[in-house]
């Protein structure tokens, strides 16, 4: 008879334990579903672009090599409702001067919320977006262009434009959607059957630079595709800037450019021109007069598919004219290679950049590299 207590608290307490464990294992599927749930409405993503350069400076024929880290990014976005979503971007990059010079550090290239509207028939998929955004420009390029892993595109490269700034976007495609077979041939990107567009109110100075006026800066893109049946990848682009550089003496910026594209299957072709006063940062200014230098170039960029569209060859030619106080400053740039493609956007590319300038301060400079693109 002493047992029966005995007996009764260890099933009692077996009872209490098995409960316990119940409530614990209830909440644990609780807590894997919510992170089930929030990891269908998420994606997580990366572009890594890495290196081996050589360096020939052509006055003092000296060179040098290296293996670098020329890029990485890290994507996260989260869909919070059907229309709302956020994304944040850390850029990883090598630190080229200050106390830090040579350490590779991590900042943010984009941090925005994200706004779709279900758009009508002539406005498709309109989007807001606010925070770090891409600017209207560089962004649709590089859909175009896919070689940013060997450097920035013609207008970033040049510091006319930045690829990214402080403020808020809003961008459309126009009269609907491309069919179907071309987006899976040609390009899913910005495939609106009239063109796109895109607009926007900035800091001005570039998603890297602290905002040092009171100034705002007002970029456009439209896109125009004239022909969606007879020449569906013919585009027809108008882009600019207008505001002031950033700086505190507050120089002039105005941007008028131009492109014309054609993307096939197996060929890819882009020319652009452009003429402005001044720049996003202000460097392009009399220190004296404080007048922004009146500027302009242009740009071609061709590239050819080959071998089932594994391999592709590349070239790209860029010049710049720079209409200073005392005399002029010209640039070119001249760009080959040859790119195997992996998977996606994976590829791993063989080229030679060469840069030469009238500016006595900057000695010409030609590049050999091999570089590695992996986007997962």
């Amino acid at each position: 008879m002493k047992r029966l207590p005995l007996i009764a608290l260890l099933f009692l307490g077996s009872f209490a334990l098995r409960a316990q464990e119940q409530t614990a294992t209830d909440s644990l599927k609780v807590i894997s579903n919510k992170i089930i749930k929030m990891l269908d409405r998420s994606s997580l993503s990366a572009q890594i672009f890495l290196g081996y350069r050589y360096y020939n400076y052509k006055a003092s024929s000296s060179d040098f090599n290296e293996f670098a880290i020329k890029r990485g990014y890290i994507s996260f976005s989260q869909a919070i409702t059907d229309r709302l979503s956020g994304r944040i971007t850390p850029d990883i990059t090598i630190d080229q001067e200050g106390d830090g010079e040579g350490d590779v550090e991590m900042r943010l290239k984009y941090c925005y919320m994200e706004y779709k509207h279900p758009g009508g028939s002539f406005f498709t998929n309109p989007t807001i977006l606010f925070g770090e955004v891409y600017t209207p420009f560089i962004e649709f390029e590089e859909k175009i262009n896919r070689y940013r892993v060997e450097g920035t595109h013609y207008l970033d490269r040049i510091k006319q434009i930045s690829s990214a700034d402080f403020g808020v976007t809003i961008r459309s495609e126009l009269g609907g959607k491309m069919d179907e077979e071309y987006q899976k041939r040609v390009s899913k990107s910005h495939a609106g059957r009239f063109g796109s567009f895109a607009l926007g109110v900035y800091n001005g100075g570039g998603y890297h630079a602290l905002e040092k006026n009171k100034n705002k800066t007002f970029q456009w893109r439209l896109t125009l595709r004239p022909l969606p049946t007879v020449v569906p990848g013919l585009q027809f682009t108008y882009t600019g800037a207008e505001g002031k550089g950033n700086t505190v003496d507050n120089p002039d910026w105005s941007l008028h450019a131009g492109m014309v594209s054609y993307e096939q299957e197996f060929i890819t072709v882009t020319g652009q021109v452009f003429t402005a006063a001044g720049d996003f940062s202000g460097k392009y200014m009399d220190g004296n007069t404080l007048e922004s230098f009146d500027n302009y170039g242009y740009s071609a960029f061709a590239e050819v598919k080959i071998l089932k569209k594994k391999v592709s060859l590349f070239g790209r030619y860029d010049t710049h004219t720079i209409e200073k106080a005392a005399f002029d400053v010209d640039a070119k740039r001249y760009i080959g290679g040859i790119a195997y493609h992996i998977i996606g956007k994976s590829k791993i590319l063989i080229d030679y950049d060469y840069w030469e300038s009238t500016d006595a301060t900057k000695p010409n400079v030609g590049v050999f590299e091999v570089a590695l693109e992996l986007a997962f």
